[in-house]
Protein backbone atom coordinates (compact mmCIF):
# COMPACT_ATOMS: atom_id res chain seq x y z
CA UNK A 1 0.00 0.00 0.00
CA UNK A 2 1.47 3.72 -0.84
CA UNK A 3 3.16 5.80 1.94
CA UNK A 4 0.62 8.42 1.88
CA UNK A 5 -2.42 6.05 1.75
CA UNK A 6 -1.47 4.31 4.98
CA UNK A 7 -1.15 8.01 6.33
CA UNK A 8 -4.27 8.60 5.13
CA UNK A 9 -5.42 5.75 7.50
CA UNK A 10 -3.49 7.18 10.40
CA UNK A 11 -5.42 10.28 9.57
CA UNK A 12 -8.66 9.00 9.88
CA UNK A 13 -7.63 7.40 13.28
CA UNK A 14 -6.53 10.94 14.42
CA UNK A 15 -9.56 12.25 12.69
CA UNK A 16 -12.15 9.91 15.31
CA UNK A 17 -9.34 11.78 18.26
CA UNK A 18 -10.50 14.97 17.08
CA UNK A 19 -14.08 14.34 16.67
CA UNK A 20 -13.76 12.66 20.50
CA UNK A 21 -12.25 15.49 21.74
CA UNK A 22 -14.60 17.85 20.78
CA UNK A 23 -17.73 16.53 21.34
CA UNK A 24 -18.02 17.43 24.92
CA UNK A 25 -16.95 20.86 23.92
CA UNK A 26 -19.17 22.14 21.13
CA UNK A 27 -23.50 21.95 20.89
CA UNK A 28 -25.05 19.58 19.03
CA UNK A 29 -25.14 21.71 15.56
CA UNK A 30 -21.45 22.55 15.75
CA UNK A 31 -20.67 18.79 16.25
CA UNK A 32 -22.62 17.98 12.95
CA UNK A 33 -20.56 20.34 11.14
CA UNK A 34 -17.26 19.32 12.48
CA UNK A 35 -18.26 15.59 11.75
CA UNK A 36 -19.43 16.24 8.23
CA UNK A 37 -16.72 18.53 7.44
CA UNK A 38 -14.15 15.40 8.86
CA UNK A 39 -15.87 13.01 6.91
CA UNK A 40 -17.25 14.45 3.40
CA UNK A 41 -15.82 17.98 1.62
CA UNK A 42 -15.99 18.75 -1.74
CA UNK A 43 -14.48 22.50 -2.50
CA UNK A 44 -12.20 24.47 -4.43
CA UNK A 45 -8.83 25.26 -3.14
CA UNK A 46 -6.85 27.90 -3.66
CA UNK A 47 -2.99 27.10 -3.68
CA UNK A 48 -0.58 30.05 -2.42
CA UNK A 49 3.35 30.42 -2.59
CA UNK A 50 5.75 31.97 -1.27
CA UNK A 51 9.69 32.08 -2.83
CA UNK A 52 11.84 32.41 0.06
CA UNK A 53 14.67 34.15 -1.70
CA UNK A 54 13.06 37.74 -2.18
CA UNK A 55 14.36 40.17 -0.41
CA UNK A 56 11.01 41.79 0.47
CA UNK A 57 9.40 39.28 2.85
CA UNK A 58 6.40 40.56 4.36
CA UNK A 59 6.92 44.18 2.93
CA UNK A 60 10.28 44.29 4.11
CA UNK A 61 11.62 46.77 6.78
CA UNK A 62 8.43 49.10 6.17
CA UNK A 63 6.50 46.40 7.19
CA UNK A 64 4.65 46.74 10.58
CA UNK A 65 6.07 43.96 13.04
CA UNK A 66 3.93 41.81 15.44
CA UNK A 67 4.81 39.54 18.32
CA UNK A 68 4.80 36.58 16.94
CA UNK A 69 6.91 33.92 17.46
CA UNK A 70 8.07 30.20 16.85
CA UNK A 71 6.01 28.55 19.48
CA UNK A 72 7.10 26.12 22.33
CA UNK A 73 5.79 22.90 22.79
CA UNK A 74 5.95 22.66 26.43
CA UNK A 75 4.26 25.91 26.71
CA UNK A 76 1.25 24.72 23.78
CA UNK A 77 0.85 22.36 26.03
CA UNK A 78 0.40 24.55 30.02
CA UNK A 79 -1.72 27.05 27.46
CA UNK A 80 -3.91 24.01 27.10
CA UNK A 81 -4.23 22.38 30.44
CA UNK A 82 -5.86 26.21 31.01
CA UNK A 83 -8.63 26.15 28.61
CA UNK A 84 -11.63 24.86 28.78
CA UNK A 85 -12.19 24.36 25.51
CA UNK A 86 -9.09 23.57 23.26
CA UNK A 87 -10.08 24.15 19.68
CA UNK A 88 -8.42 20.95 17.71
CA UNK A 89 -6.17 23.52 16.00
CA UNK A 90 -4.05 23.61 19.04
CA UNK A 91 -3.38 19.98 18.92
CA UNK A 92 -1.87 19.14 15.73
CA UNK A 93 1.09 17.72 17.79
CA UNK A 94 -0.79 15.21 19.03
CA UNK A 95 -2.67 14.19 15.85
CA UNK A 96 -0.60 14.51 13.59
CA UNK A 97 3.15 14.39 15.27
CA UNK A 98 4.38 17.89 13.82
CA UNK A 99 6.48 19.85 15.63
CA UNK A 100 6.67 23.46 14.55
CA UNK A 101 4.06 26.74 14.81
CA UNK A 102 3.96 29.96 15.49
CA UNK A 103 2.21 31.85 17.73
CA UNK A 104 1.19 35.35 18.81
CA UNK A 105 0.72 35.04 22.76
CA UNK A 106 -1.07 38.05 24.32
CA UNK A 107 1.22 39.81 26.51
CA UNK A 108 -1.10 40.58 29.32
CA UNK A 109 -2.56 37.05 30.19
CA UNK A 110 -0.32 34.74 28.34
CA UNK A 111 -3.12 33.44 25.98
CA UNK A 112 -2.30 32.37 22.14
CA UNK A 113 -4.43 33.93 19.84
CA UNK A 114 -3.06 32.64 16.65
CA UNK A 115 -1.53 29.44 15.76
CA UNK A 116 -0.26 28.83 12.37
CA UNK A 117 1.62 25.45 11.64
CA UNK A 118 4.54 24.09 9.52
CA UNK A 119 4.13 20.93 7.08
CA UNK A 120 7.03 19.09 6.00
CA UNK A 121 7.36 16.98 2.59
CA UNK A 122 7.51 13.98 5.57
CA UNK A 123 4.31 14.79 7.48
CA UNK A 124 1.29 13.41 7.18
CA UNK A 125 -2.33 15.08 6.32
CA UNK A 126 -0.91 17.61 3.69
CA UNK A 127 -2.56 19.10 0.74
CA UNK A 128 0.36 19.35 -1.30
CA UNK A 129 3.29 17.05 -2.66
CA UNK A 130 5.96 18.98 -1.39
CA UNK A 131 9.77 18.98 -2.23
CA UNK A 132 12.35 18.84 0.33
CA UNK A 133 13.03 22.08 0.33
CA UNK A 134 9.22 23.19 0.65
CA UNK A 135 6.99 23.93 3.05
CA UNK A 136 3.18 23.71 3.41
CA UNK A 137 1.63 25.62 6.40
CA UNK A 138 -1.59 24.52 7.76
CA UNK A 139 -4.51 24.67 10.04
CA UNK A 140 -4.04 28.82 11.04
CA UNK A 141 -6.22 29.70 13.71
CA UNK A 142 -6.95 33.25 14.98
CA UNK A 143 -9.35 32.96 17.93
CA UNK A 144 -12.58 35.69 17.50
CA UNK A 145 -11.10 38.23 20.33
CA UNK A 146 -8.00 38.75 18.22
CA UNK A 147 -8.79 38.67 14.88
CA UNK A 148 -8.76 41.92 12.42
CA UNK A 149 -5.58 42.91 14.44
CA UNK A 150 -2.67 41.69 11.58
CA UNK A 151 -2.17 38.90 13.67
CA UNK A 152 -2.57 36.42 10.62
CA UNK A 153 -0.34 38.06 7.92
CA UNK A 154 2.58 38.71 10.68
CA UNK A 155 2.54 34.74 11.36
CA UNK A 156 3.07 33.84 7.42
CA UNK A 157 6.15 36.61 7.37
CA UNK A 158 7.45 35.23 10.53
CA UNK A 159 7.27 31.88 9.11
CA UNK A 160 8.67 32.73 5.88
CA UNK A 161 11.78 34.53 7.19
CA UNK A 162 12.50 31.57 9.27
CA UNK A 163 12.11 29.61 6.44
CA UNK A 164 14.51 31.29 4.72
CA UNK A 165 17.04 31.24 7.52
CA UNK A 166 16.97 27.79 7.16
CA UNK A 167 17.89 27.21 3.54
CA UNK A 168 14.02 26.61 2.34
CA UNK A 169 13.09 27.60 -0.93
CA UNK A 170 9.14 27.93 -1.08
CA UNK A 171 6.71 27.84 1.12
CA UNK A 172 2.44 27.24 0.20
CA UNK A 173 -0.74 27.61 2.05
CA UNK A 174 -3.96 26.75 0.74
CA UNK A 175 -6.99 28.72 1.42
CA UNK A 176 -10.71 27.91 0.66
CA UNK A 177 -11.78 29.98 -2.55
CA UNK A 178 -14.83 31.60 -0.22
CA UNK A 179 -12.31 32.67 2.43
CA UNK A 180 -12.10 36.12 1.60
CA UNK A 181 -10.59 36.63 5.10
CA UNK A 182 -7.76 34.49 4.52
CA UNK A 183 -7.05 35.14 1.08
CA UNK A 184 -6.54 38.67 2.17
CA UNK A 185 -3.94 37.70 4.89
CA UNK A 186 -2.21 35.30 2.87
CA UNK A 187 -1.88 38.26 0.18
CA UNK A 188 -1.03 40.99 2.58
CA UNK A 189 1.90 38.52 3.52
CA UNK A 190 3.55 38.27 -0.18
CA UNK A 191 2.10 35.06 -1.13
CA UNK A 192 0.68 34.76 -5.41
CA UNK A 193 -1.77 32.83 -6.45
CA UNK A 194 -0.16 29.29 -8.03
CA UNK A 195 -3.20 27.24 -8.71
CA UNK A 196 -5.95 25.92 -7.61
CA UNK A 197 -7.42 22.15 -6.54
CA UNK A 198 -10.39 20.33 -5.97
CA UNK A 199 -10.20 18.96 -2.38
CA UNK A 200 -12.51 15.67 -1.56
CA UNK A 201 -13.17 13.81 1.15
CA UNK A 202 -14.96 10.48 1.84
CA UNK A 203 -15.71 8.76 5.01
CA UNK A 204 -12.48 10.98 6.24
CA UNK A 205 -9.97 9.51 3.49
CA UNK A 206 -8.70 11.97 0.91
CA UNK A 207 -9.79 10.89 -2.63
CA UNK A 208 -8.45 14.05 -4.26
CA UNK A 209 -4.28 13.27 -5.46
CA UNK A 210 -2.31 15.93 -4.06
CA UNK A 211 -1.35 18.07 -6.12
CA UNK A 212 2.66 17.87 -6.80
CA UNK A 213 4.29 21.63 -6.04
CA UNK A 214 6.31 20.83 -9.24
CA UNK A 215 3.35 21.31 -11.98
CA UNK A 216 1.87 25.17 -10.17
CA UNK A 217 2.65 28.08 -11.77
CA UNK A 218 5.79 29.26 -10.88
Amino acid sequence: MPLDRLQELEIVRRGIGILRDQYKHLSFADFTTLLWSALFRKETILIYVAHLQRSDIGGGDHAPHFPVVKGNLSDLKSVRARLGRVPWEFKCDLYDGVREFFVYVDAENGAIGHISWLYYSQDPNRTLRLGVKECEVMFCLTLPEYRGKGFYPAALTAIQRYLRERGFEKCFICVRQDNLASIRGVEKSGFRLAGTTRFRKLFGLQISRRQDTRFLAA
